[in-house]
Formats: structure tokens, sequence, C-alpha cells
């Protein structure tokens, strides 16, 4: 007994067995027709039109006054907004789904589209926010730290500038001490003890005095204001080497807040309620 398995192409093949190749083709349409054992497709789809039918298409664009520049001039009533608060990332589906007015006409209505023409703002990060939470929790030695402090004074609020670059001078001419010992003053305050030294050994000991934080004015993203975020000194003591860094206090939350703070001059510009969530991909 011989089993015939049925395929799709067979099928088809069968459905256009008494089929010709129309006269005229219509651009616009994919049409198939039989020739001989096989099926003959001709693709007249969108690609052959004048111009499209509808726009598709993902649009990125780099700050919030061109996402608000091209949302206005795409936008309908249908139009969505989303916001991923986490990745910074806010996405508009200019064409997406219209609300049904009935549910009971839904099979003759037209209210489903097909979402696929979608508008990205990815919020860019500034350079000093890049820099401050790359070497946020991160000990490195004195010298670097008083190279990235001196090259950073611009963003550090207090101390006084004049008060960090006397620091960091004072760290730079420190480079051959051994350090003893390190205590937390009443201020807050950090006070170092180190030991000089010479060719001949140990020298006269010495100290000095680091303040205890730092207050930065960082701006998380090049649309957002500007922050005051307070970064607090750490320091290890090893082997007579002193390794320093900082600890950056609410980082995230800040960075989270300034993406609202986009998303709140978003909505007030464009008039419209931006969800938070991912919309599916058109």
């Amino acid at each position: 007994m011989t089993t015939t398995t049925r395929t799709e192409n067979d099928a088809l093949i069968e459905a256009l067995e008494n089929t010709t190749a129309p006269d005229g083709l219509i651009p616009g349409h994919i049409y198939g027709y039989k020739l001989g054992d096989r099926v003959e497709v001709i693709d007249l789809s969108d690609k052959h039109l004048p111009q499209p039918r509808r726009k598709t298409g993902r649009v990125a664009v780099g700050d919030a006054a061109s996402f608000i520049h091209y949302y206005k001039k795409h936008a309908d009533p249908g139009s969505e907004v989303y916001v991923d608060i986490d990745h910074g990332r806010i996405t508009a589906v200019l064409n997406a789904h219209e609300a049904t007015p009935n549910v009971e006409l839904l099979d003759e209505d037209n209210t489903a589209r097909w979402g696929d023409h979608q508008l990205i703002l990815t919020l860019a990060e500034t350079d000093a926010w890049k820099r401050w939470t790359y070497h946020d929790r991160k000990l490195i030695r004195q010298a670097d730290f008083a190279d990235f402090i001196d090259d950073n004074r611009a963003d550090i609020r207090k101390p006084t500038a004049a008060d960090m670059l006397e620091l960091v001078q004072h760290f730079q001419t420190q480079t051959r001490v051994t350090f003893n010992s390190a205590t937390v003053l009443a201020n807050g305050n950090k006070r170092l003890v180190f030991t000089e030294e010479t060719d001949a050994g140990a020298g006269a000991k010495g100290q000095i005095e680091v303040p205890g934080q730092l207050e930065l004015g960082l701006t998380p993203f090049d649309d957002s204001e500007p922050y005051v975020v307070t970064a607090r000194f750490r320091y290890r003591i090893q082997g007579g080497a002193l390794q320093m860094g900082y600890l950056l206090d609410n980082a995230d939350n800040v960075r989270r807040d300034a993406v609202k703070q986009v998303v709140t001059h978003l909505q007030e510009e464009l008039g419209v309620v931006i969800m938070r969530g991912t919309p599916a991909a058109g």
C-alpha cells in the first residue's frame, strides 16, 4: 500500500491547474499561476509602486527636539509612546492599533494597524556622567586618583576648586612615602598618616587630610537637567601603598529620575501619555 503525502505546494498547483497568467498585472500585488509542473510567482508588491501605500520603518533620533519634530510630523490620534526607564529608551509607535469603538463591530471596523512605523530615542549619557559612573566603587593608585580628580575638578561643587587643587598637588608630591594609618575625624574627613622614604631609610612623618565626601554637579543625559550627587571617599592601605576611590550615592536613582524628567517634558510638548513598557515589534 502506497501513501502519498500532500504538500502545500501540491495543493497550490492543483488549485491553479486551470489558471493562466493574467493579461494585465496590477502593481501592488503578488500573482501566482501554474507553469508546467511548478508554480510561477510574479512579485509586483509595493516596491514596484511609484510610492509606498503606507509609512513603515524604525527611525532613531539623537535628542528630544528631534523626537518631538518627527512625532508631530507623522503621528495621528492612534499613535502610542512607551518608555523603558531602566534603559533610557523612548519609543513611539506611529501606526499603532486604533481604539475599537464597539466590540460588536470588531469584525467590520478597521482599527488594527501594523505598528511597523516606529520612532526611537535612546537618551545619550553625558561624558561627565560616564566618567564618574565608570570609576564608581573602584579603588585605584594614589597618583591615578589624583589625576582623575584634577581632570574632573569642573564637576566638583564642594570642596572648592582651590581646595581640590591643593589636595591633588599634595598627593602628587607624596610619591616616595609609605602610608601607615588613617583616622576618621569628627567632621567626617579622613586623616592619612605617612612616612617619607629616604635613601637612609624612614624619614619624617606627615599627614594628609582628605574630605569625607565630594558634592558633584552632574547631568546624566544631554536632554536632562543637572543633579547634585554625593561621592563618598574610599581608601585602602596595603603594604604601605594607598589606593583611593569613591562611592556615588544613589546614582541609579538619579539616572532613572533624569529619564522621568525627559518623559515629562515630552508629554507636555506632545500632549500625550507616555506608557511604561516596550511596544510589540512592528
